[in-house]
């Protein structure tokens, strides 16, 4: 758990639902900590029943933990109306009504939160335009696609201008235009001094957009840092060396190549090593037999590699919790 003043602030967080006929209480998250920092975004990531749906309920005092504690702008989460309207949120599933326009819904919305007439008329128009609905407010929700909703969804969120913005699954739904709005956005958010938490299955928007990551599984936290940290932090996977020209077949078996992890690739030859110390082997040995270097890269992991490891392994032993506020993703 990082140090420092928290925007957000969970401590030893644990919750259970009763559940099945006997109605016996399952535990969906076990002394979860973590806090997120003013002015970053912060990605929430778990597989399905993993408890993050729960989590951000909690959050939004939607839910109310066993045990632990949650505070927000340094006070029990939504206790006030006042702390509330400093918040914006999207579930994951959002519900409208949908005779209402998404004007109309919007109006609903802003006030709720304490929007004037003028703020809202005003503040509508803008979102709607910011989140590629302009021209489509007058319409009747119950017309719009998945994708639409979702970006109703999230000018809900945004109207109010919040300080803090707290998103289940803002991608889910969206074609690659839309996911790519919604990452700008999300940026924008930031560089206006806004703080973001979110959840998501879209690993690689993760890795594009957060200053760091919280890996959720069965209720607890398994990993947690900065983006850079935890993929620096596993090394390199391989090293990519391009030479040319190509050796010949006989070339080749004396050198040894293993026919895995090499490839031809027009005039050029690429092989994998496993470290630069075996890279460097390569380089001199194919030196030695007239081809030339012509690129080295090394690949280092994704988030995506780090987020498999930390889960699929651990799945394979224990049964998954299952996360009852989501039918989805936890």
């Amino acid at each position: 758990m990082m140090d420092g003043d928290g925007l957000i602030k969970v401590e030893g967080l644990s919750k259970s639902y009763p559940m099945g006929f006997w109605r016996r209480r399952t535990r969906v998250l076990t002394d979860l900590s973590f806090a997120v920092a003013r002015n970053e975004i912060v990605g929430f990531l778990g597989p399905n029943g993993a408890g993050k749906t729960t989590t951000i309920k909690i959050l939004n005092r939607l839910a109310f933990p066993d045990s632990g504690t949650v505070t927000v702008f340094g006070e029990e989460a939504g206790r006030r109306p006042e702390l509330r309207r400093r918040i914006g949120f999207m579930p994951e599933q959002p519900y409208f009504y949908e005779y209402l326009t998404g004007e109309e819904f919007l109006g609903l919305c802003g006030h709720l939160n304490g929007l004037t007439r003028a703020e809202i008329a005003k503040g509508s128009r803008r979102m709607l335009s910011r989140v590629g609905l302009e021209g489509a407010g007058g319409t009747a929700i119950r017309k719009y696609s998945k994708g639409m909703m979702q970006r109703l969804g999230l000018a809900q969120a945004l109207l109010h201008e919040p300080e803090l913005v707290i998103l289940d699954e803002p991608m889910s739904g969206l074609d690659p235009v839309g996911r790519m709005e919604v990452r700008n956005l999300i940026l924008e958010l930031k560089a206006s001094g806004k703080t973001v938490f979110f959840s998501s299955h879209i690993i690689s928007d993760v890795e594009a957009l957060c200053d760091r990551v919280i890996i959720l599984l069965k209720g607890r936290k398994v990993a947690e840092g900065r983006v850079e940290e935890l993929v620096g932090r596993e090394g390199i996977r391989y090293v990519e060396l391009l030479f040319s020209p190509v050796p010949d077949d006989g070339s080749l078996s004396r050198l040894g190549v293993p026919p895995e992890g090499a490839t031809v690739r027009g005039n050029a030859f690429v092989l994998r090593a496993k470290d630069f110390d075996e890279a460097n082997r390569w380089i001199e040995r194919f030196r030695e037999a007239g081809s030339l270097l012509r690129s080295c890269i090394p690949v280092k992991k994704q988030l995506e590699d780090i987020y498999v490891e930390q889960v699929a392994g651990r799945e394979r032993v224990d049964a998954p919790a299952s996360d009852p506020e989501s039918p989805r993703s936890g």
